[in-house]
């Protein structure tokens, strides 16, 4: 017999220290607050609201639950349960509101937890229910006052202890540094849950203040200000440029190769850069390097995860630029890129070709209309033609729609030597074939045996586009008539 018993007691020490190796929680629940308060006087149309120190087995707590009116005859209160902060907080909503007089708060010790401890005593608690005298109180939030290593996405949930008035809590409760959000409360307006417009900044210490002057449903107000405080936490994912785009490349230029060279960007197009997460805006003003250098400005989307860089001036037609993304970019977190990228993006575009002159030809010459040659080759027209009067036309394609009044005060026509200097030409008329690139120009005071010089000016200051792109360089033409005796 003796053996029997000392057998049962060893299996029961195995079992002990099995449940002790197996890292099983045995700590009992506690509760931790409730309300009303033990002889608290509440509106009839109070709730109760318990707080437990673990999380709690949903079925059996309130199975444990009562809530008993009147001092002699005892009457069960029927109503619903919601759970809150992972199951840390009861709240039982009587189905109607409660009749005045005396009520018990029951929690019997069978109330457990979800490793099945339960209490290690019985809860009761007593309260009058009648006309609201009491004044409300913060019961519990979330995060937890002093809590660290808050997600950046975190929630802030506060809990009352009664019905509290809407618009006296969402205009007077603070949050240090400031943030924008939206509000949110359950449908017995006991609880308001913030929620951030934005990623909460990393590694920052927040405040929420709840002052004395968020009322009840009542009119009664907090009486003392309630505050508790957090930190945000630890994140240490690396930051990531997913998509580098331009207004002309649609190409994802972030998967090519570092050095990779594109084509076909325009002087007008904006830069496109995408990222994995939020990224801390002003790093980007010194990770961003190009060269030639270029003055930009960012605009980021609202959740700091693309941005268009916007250049102040037009760039530079087919000109190689080079962009640079340095490890000096930082997400939110302080998180650093991991290595530089750099692509090259050549400005070649359709729409940012420097302009040419095709084609120059003088349509009176005595064998007919002569195509002229540019720069250092003189051309020699033939004898001139004495019933043209010293007045003659050429015609001017272009390789592209001109800005036209750009022409005029960029084309130029010189003497450059002969007999007659005083005959030193003039260009008289400057006339556009309608929907065409094609001008005709009407030269005077062009005498035979002189050489003269047509020139049009380019580069910054010269003859443009309709796109703004100027002419590469100064073309002109050396040209010249024989004289007629």
């Amino acid at each position: 017999m003796k053996g029997n018993m000392c057998v049962k007691i060893k299996m029961l020490i195995l079992v002990f220290v099995g449940l002790f190796s197996c890292g099983y929680d045995i700590t009992p629940p506690e509760i931790v607050s409730y309300t009303p308060a033990d002889q608290a006087q509440v509106s009839t149309s109070t709730i109760i609201r318990i707080r437990f120190s673990k999380s709690m087995n949903k079925d059996i707590t309130q199975k444990a639950f009562s809530l008993l009116y009147g001092e002699t005859e005892l009457i069960y209160i029927n109503g619903s349960f919601e759970w809150g902060d992972s199951n840390r907080i009861m709240t039982f909503f009587p189905e109607k509101n409660l009749l005045p007089g005396y009520y018990r708060l029951i929690v019997d010790k069978s109330a457990s937890d979800t490793d099945n401890n339960t209490l290690t005593t019985q809860h009761i608690s007593r309260f009058y229910a009648g006309v609201d005298i009491t004044n409300p109180t913060v019961i519990s939030i979330t995060p937890q006052d002093n809590a660290l290593n808050v997600p950046l996405n975190a929630i802030i949930t506060i809990y009352f202890s009664e019905p509290m008035n809407i618009e006296s809590v969402q205009k007077r409760i603070r949050i240090t540094p400031a943030i924008s959000y939206t509000f949110g409360w359950d449908s017995h307006t006991t609880a308001i849950t913030l929620y951030p417009q934005e990623p909460l900044e990393f590694n920052t210490w927040y405040e929420v203040a709840i002052p004395t002057n968020c009322a009840d449903t009542s009119g009664n107000t907090i009486i003392n200000q309630y505050a508790f405080r957090f930190k945000t936490g630890t994140e240490y994912v690396r930051p990531q440029i997913t998509g580098i785009y331009t207004t002309s490349i649609t190409e994802n230029m972030a998967d090519a190769a570092n050095f990779t060279v594109f084509e076909g960007a325009n002087i007008n197009d904006e830069l496109i850069l995408e990222f994995n997460e939020p990224i801390n805006e002003s790093t980007l003003l010194k990770a961003l390097i190009i060269n030639p250098a270029v003055s930009w400005q960012p605009l980021w989307n609202a959740s700091s995860t693309s941005c268009i860089i916007r250049f102040a001036q037009s760039l530079k037609p087919t000109m190689q630029y080079e962009f640079l993304i340095t490890t000096s970019l930082q997400d939110k977190a302080g998180n650093a890129l991991l290595d530089d990228l750099c692509i090259y993006i050549i400005t070649n575009g359709a729409l940012s070709q420097h302009p040419s002159i095709v084609q120059a030809v003088c349509n009176e010459t005595a064998n007919g209309p002569a195509e002229l040659t540019p720069f250092n080759e003189l051309n020699t027209l033939g004898p001139e033609l004495t019933d043209q009067n010293n007045t003659y036309t050429l015609t001017i394609t272009f390789s592209t729609d001109m800005a036209r009044n750009s022409i005029p005060d960029n084309t130029r026509i010189e003497y450059v030597y002969g007999e007659q200097p005083e005959m030193s030409g003039n260009i008289n008329r400057f006339q556009w074939i309608s929907g065409s690139s094609v001008l005709t120009l009407t030269l005077t005071a062009i005498e035979g045996g002189n050489v003269y010089k047509l020139t049009f000016k380019g580069k910054d200051t010269g003859i443009t586009a309709q796109t703004g792109i100027p002419l590469k360089e100064d073309i002109y033409y050396l040209f010249y008539f024989e004289p007629q005796d």
